[in-house]
């Protein structure tokens, strides 16, 4: 009986899987992270994109020791990218045709859009990125080989634990994708441009995609309500498509698909740009200025008319 607790509430936790980290508060290694690990390996064998992803030959036991083995009695800032090859190597799954997604700056949108694999499949959908997303870890020299106190921020040092697995699994990722694959980006952050050459897209990701694949789909989203200030064939998403085709990959951008932005009118139907397609769908577009509390931002050259 205490077992099946126990693994209930492990399977509890992995339903509030979120995000990749990104370090902010120096927190420690994750309490219980052997459990959550391998719960989420049962819990992804058993119930997660059956009929999308192919199962691992590999046992959950197996996974967490070389997962484990890679950074644990190391420096937290001492560890490399190939340390995890031998848990990449064991959690290897064929990815299917045209349905890689990549992402920068849009983890929320982006896995809504995929809808867990249906549409698109992320890494965070496949076995090596369920595993261990949102968790913390590092690892110390001395026993018990893990610290729970405290770790690295990933702009702390070049080599942090953790930061290096995303790195590893990102090209791991990039390399079984197939024909057209899609990224998805922000061009309405202030902040970052929608495209970094440092980015994990930029660094890992591109330079690591195979003759397999012949096409990259870009989808620039914006935020509703906010600035629009990246486009297609603009900016830094120029610097993209040259990259892009360097490689020699088809390239091909698009602006705020349709079906994202009914994702976020879904939940912002009041915002600017959902009033507008209401308004227009009702044939009172002319007014939709005179909204209560609406104002037109400022619109590029080629749609301001």
């Amino acid at each position: 009986m205490m077992a099946l607790v126990a693994l209930l509430a492990t399977l509890l936790m992995t339903s509030c899987v979120t995000s990749q980290r990104e370090p902010k508060t120096h927190q420690g290694t994750t309490e219980n992270i052997q459990s959550v690990f391998t719960g989420r390996c049962w819990d992804y064998d058993v119930t997660k994109y059956n009929n999308i992803l192919p199962r691992v030959d590999a046992g959950c036991n197996e996974l967490w020791d070389k997962f484990f083995d890679a950074f644990s009695f190391s420096s937290p800032c001492d560890v490399q990218k190939a340390n995890y090859d031998s848990f990449y190597a064991l959690a290897d799954q064929n990815l299917p045709e045209d349905k890689v997604m990549f992402w920068s700056g849009v983890y929320t949108l982006s896995h809504r859009f995929a809808e867990a694999g249906h549409n698109y499949v992320t890494l965070e959908d496949t076995i090596i990125g369920y595993l261990v997303n949102s968790l913390v870890w590092c690892g110390q020299l001395t026993k018990p080989g893990v610290n729970y106190t405290a770790c690295p921020e990933w702009s702390d040092c070049p080599l942090e634990a953790s930061e290096s697995f995303w790195a590893g699994a990102s090209a791991t990722f990039a390399k079984q994708a197939k024909g057209k694959v899609t990224l998805m980006v922000d061009g309405s952050n202030p902040d970052k441009p929608a495209y970094r050459r440092s980015s994990f897209f930029g660094k890992h990701e591109l330079p690591s995609m195979s003759d397999a694949v012949n096409e990259v789909h870009v989808l620039v989203t914006h935020t509703l309500d906010k600035p629009k200030i990246e486009f297609c064939g603009s900016g830094s998403l120029v610097d993209l498509e040259e990259d892009v085709t360097k490689r020699g990959f088809s390239y091909e951008c698009e602006d705020d698909p349709v079906a994202v932005m009914h994702l976020l009118c879904a939940n912002e139907p009041s915002s600017r740009e959902c009033l507008m397609a209401l308004a227009h769908a009702s044939g009172q577009l002319a007014d939709i200025t005179a909204l209560p509390g609406r104002h037109m931002n400022a619109m590029p050259d080629q749609m301001a008319g």
